[in-house]
Protein backbone atom coordinates (compact mmCIF):
# COMPACT_ATOMS: atom_id res chain seq x y z
CA UNK A 1 0.00 0.00 0.00
CA UNK A 2 1.18 3.51 -0.82
CA UNK A 3 0.22 6.31 1.57
CA UNK A 4 0.67 10.08 1.82
CA UNK A 5 -0.20 12.81 4.30
CA UNK A 6 -2.99 14.42 2.28
CA UNK A 7 -4.36 17.92 3.00
CA UNK A 8 -2.80 19.52 -0.06
CA UNK A 9 -0.35 16.70 -0.69
CA UNK A 10 -2.51 14.15 -2.52
CA UNK A 11 -1.46 11.60 -5.13
CA UNK A 12 -3.78 9.51 -7.28
CA UNK A 13 -1.88 6.32 -6.42
CA UNK A 14 -1.68 6.93 -2.63
CA UNK A 15 -4.10 6.82 0.29
CA UNK A 16 -4.17 9.88 2.60
CA UNK A 17 -3.58 9.19 6.30
CA UNK A 18 -3.25 12.64 7.92
CA UNK A 19 -0.64 15.25 8.77
CA UNK A 20 1.90 15.09 11.60
CA UNK A 21 2.91 12.34 13.98
CA UNK A 22 -0.46 11.85 15.67
CA UNK A 23 -2.91 12.11 12.76
CA UNK A 24 -0.81 9.88 10.52
CA UNK A 25 -0.42 7.23 13.22
CA UNK A 26 -4.17 7.16 13.84
CA UNK A 27 -5.05 7.25 10.15
CA UNK A 28 -2.62 4.51 9.14
CA UNK A 29 -3.64 2.28 12.06
CA UNK A 30 -7.27 2.55 10.96
CA UNK A 31 -6.27 1.59 7.42
CA UNK A 32 -4.26 -1.42 8.61
CA UNK A 33 -7.15 -2.64 10.76
CA UNK A 34 -9.74 -2.14 8.02
CA UNK A 35 -7.88 -3.33 4.92
CA UNK A 36 -5.50 -6.07 3.85
CA UNK A 37 -2.09 -4.38 3.87
CA UNK A 38 1.07 -6.23 2.86
CA UNK A 39 3.59 -3.38 2.66
CA UNK A 40 3.70 0.36 3.26
CA UNK A 41 5.40 3.00 1.13
CA UNK A 42 5.06 6.58 2.36
CA UNK A 43 5.48 9.35 -0.22
CA UNK A 44 5.78 13.05 0.46
CA UNK A 45 7.78 16.25 0.65
CA UNK A 46 10.72 16.75 2.98
CA UNK A 47 12.99 19.50 4.20
CA UNK A 48 16.76 19.02 3.88
CA UNK A 49 19.12 19.61 6.80
CA UNK A 50 22.16 19.45 4.53
CA UNK A 51 22.95 21.84 1.68
CA UNK A 52 24.54 18.84 -0.08
CA UNK A 53 21.01 17.72 -0.88
CA UNK A 54 19.30 19.83 -3.52
CA UNK A 55 15.71 20.98 -3.78
CA UNK A 56 13.92 18.57 -6.10
CA UNK A 57 16.11 15.59 -5.20
CA UNK A 58 14.30 12.26 -4.81
CA UNK A 59 15.47 10.34 -1.73
CA UNK A 60 14.60 6.94 -0.28
CA UNK A 61 14.50 5.94 3.38
CA UNK A 62 13.97 2.86 5.52
CA UNK A 63 15.43 4.57 8.57
CA UNK A 64 13.62 7.14 10.75
CA UNK A 65 14.27 9.10 13.93
CA UNK A 66 12.06 11.21 16.18
CA UNK A 67 14.44 13.76 17.67
CA UNK A 68 13.41 17.18 18.97
CA UNK A 69 15.76 20.18 19.07
CA UNK A 70 15.83 20.13 22.87
CA UNK A 71 17.34 16.64 22.73
CA UNK A 72 20.22 17.90 20.56
CA UNK A 73 20.89 20.71 23.05
CA UNK A 74 20.85 18.33 26.06
CA UNK A 75 17.77 20.15 27.37
CA UNK A 76 15.44 17.16 27.09
CA UNK A 77 15.49 13.38 27.09
CA UNK A 78 13.11 10.59 26.16
CA UNK A 79 12.57 7.15 27.71
CA UNK A 80 11.27 5.98 24.31
CA UNK A 81 13.16 4.46 21.40
CA UNK A 82 13.61 7.35 18.97
CA UNK A 83 15.05 5.37 16.06
CA UNK A 84 13.43 2.79 13.76
CA UNK A 85 15.03 0.98 10.84
CA UNK A 86 13.16 -1.49 8.66
CA UNK A 87 16.19 -2.41 6.56
CA UNK A 88 14.12 -3.25 3.48
CA UNK A 89 16.03 -1.17 0.94
CA UNK A 90 18.75 -3.72 0.26
CA UNK A 91 19.48 -6.57 -2.13
CA UNK A 92 18.44 -9.20 0.41
CA UNK A 93 14.89 -7.89 0.55
CA UNK A 94 14.05 -7.03 -3.05
CA UNK A 95 14.88 -8.46 -6.46
CA UNK A 96 18.18 -7.62 -8.15
CA UNK A 97 16.32 -5.59 -10.77
CA UNK A 98 14.56 -3.51 -8.12
CA UNK A 99 17.80 -3.12 -6.18
CA UNK A 100 19.52 -1.75 -9.29
CA UNK A 101 16.78 0.88 -9.51
CA UNK A 102 17.17 1.71 -5.80
CA UNK A 103 20.86 2.38 -6.34
CA UNK A 104 20.05 5.37 -8.58
CA UNK A 105 18.44 7.26 -5.66
CA UNK A 106 19.92 8.78 -2.51
CA UNK A 107 19.25 6.69 0.60
CA UNK A 108 18.88 8.78 3.75
CA UNK A 109 17.75 8.91 7.38
CA UNK A 110 14.60 10.98 7.96
CA UNK A 111 13.74 12.75 11.20
CA UNK A 112 10.14 13.47 12.20
CA UNK A 113 8.66 16.15 14.43
CA UNK A 114 5.47 18.17 14.51
CA UNK A 115 7.73 21.23 14.35
CA UNK A 116 9.72 22.46 11.35
CA UNK A 117 13.39 23.31 11.86
CA UNK A 118 14.16 26.95 10.98
CA UNK A 119 17.56 27.29 12.68
CA UNK A 120 20.45 26.55 10.30
CA UNK A 121 22.87 25.72 13.12
CA UNK A 122 20.49 23.08 14.46
CA UNK A 123 19.92 21.75 10.94
CA UNK A 124 23.68 21.36 10.60
CA UNK A 125 23.77 19.31 13.79
CA UNK A 126 21.24 16.92 12.29
CA UNK A 127 23.26 16.76 9.07
CA UNK A 128 26.46 16.06 11.02
CA UNK A 129 24.63 13.18 12.73
CA UNK A 130 23.96 11.74 9.24
CA UNK A 131 20.26 12.64 9.41
CA UNK A 132 19.53 14.23 6.05
CA UNK A 133 15.83 15.10 5.88
CA UNK A 134 12.84 16.00 8.01
CA UNK A 135 9.26 14.95 7.34
CA UNK A 136 6.44 15.24 9.86
CA UNK A 137 4.89 11.80 9.35
CA UNK A 138 7.54 9.22 8.50
CA UNK A 139 8.55 8.07 12.00
CA UNK A 140 4.90 7.46 12.88
CA UNK A 141 4.40 5.52 9.65
CA UNK A 142 7.45 3.37 10.40
CA UNK A 143 6.25 2.75 13.95
CA UNK A 144 2.78 1.62 12.81
CA UNK A 145 4.37 -0.63 10.18
CA UNK A 146 6.63 -2.11 12.86
CA UNK A 147 3.61 -2.82 15.07
CA UNK A 148 1.82 -4.65 12.24
CA UNK A 149 5.04 -6.41 11.09
CA UNK A 150 4.89 -4.82 7.65
CA UNK A 151 7.85 -3.89 5.42
CA UNK A 152 8.03 -0.12 5.14
CA UNK A 153 9.99 2.55 3.29
CA UNK A 154 9.62 6.17 2.23
CA UNK A 155 10.07 8.07 -1.02
CA UNK A 156 10.62 11.81 -0.59
CA UNK A 157 11.12 14.85 -2.78
CA UNK A 158 13.03 17.73 -1.19
CA UNK A 159 10.92 20.90 -1.06
CA UNK A 160 13.14 23.20 1.00
CA UNK A 161 16.21 23.55 3.14
CA UNK A 162 15.84 24.09 6.89
CA UNK A 163 16.34 27.80 7.56
CA UNK A 164 14.30 30.83 8.61
CA UNK A 165 12.52 31.01 5.23
CA UNK A 166 11.77 27.28 5.11
CA UNK A 167 8.00 27.70 4.93
CA UNK A 168 8.04 30.18 2.05
CA UNK A 169 10.53 28.00 0.20
CA UNK A 170 8.28 24.99 0.77
CA UNK A 171 5.25 26.84 -0.61
CA UNK A 172 7.10 28.00 -3.72
CA UNK A 173 8.35 24.49 -4.50
CA UNK A 174 5.38 22.39 -3.40
CA UNK A 175 3.76 22.03 -6.83
CA UNK A 176 7.10 21.01 -8.36
CA UNK A 177 7.57 18.43 -5.60
CA UNK A 178 4.15 16.90 -6.23
CA UNK A 179 4.84 16.72 -9.96
CA UNK A 180 8.20 15.03 -9.40
CA UNK A 181 6.64 12.45 -7.07
CA UNK A 182 3.91 11.80 -9.64
CA UNK A 183 6.65 11.27 -12.24
CA UNK A 184 8.10 8.56 -9.97
CA UNK A 185 4.77 6.76 -9.59
CA UNK A 186 5.81 3.75 -11.68
CA UNK A 187 8.94 3.17 -9.60
CA UNK A 188 7.02 3.73 -6.34
CA UNK A 189 4.37 1.18 -7.31
CA UNK A 190 7.09 -1.23 -8.41
CA UNK A 191 8.78 -0.87 -5.02
CA UNK A 192 5.49 -1.37 -3.19
CA UNK A 193 4.87 -4.57 -5.13
CA UNK A 194 8.42 -5.81 -4.49
CA UNK A 195 8.10 -5.32 -0.73
CA UNK A 196 4.67 -6.95 -0.64
CA UNK A 197 5.88 -9.91 -2.71
CA UNK A 198 8.85 -10.40 -0.41
CA UNK A 199 6.58 -10.29 2.63
CA UNK A 200 4.35 -12.99 1.13
CA UNK A 201 7.41 -15.15 0.47
CA UNK A 202 8.43 -14.84 4.11
CA UNK A 203 4.93 -15.93 5.18
CA UNK A 204 5.21 -19.10 3.11
CA UNK A 205 8.63 -20.06 4.52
Amino acid sequence: MIVCAGNGEYFSFAKSIGIGLCESAIGLTQVCLRESVDSIIFVGSAGAYSKDICIGDICLADNATQIELGFLEDKAYTPLDNHIQSGVLNEKYVSYETYKNLATYKKVIVNSSNYITTDEAMALRFANANIALENMEFFAVMRVAQYFHLPCAGVFCVSNHCHKNAHNEFLSNHQMVKEKIMAESHFIQQLSYALAHRNESNDRE
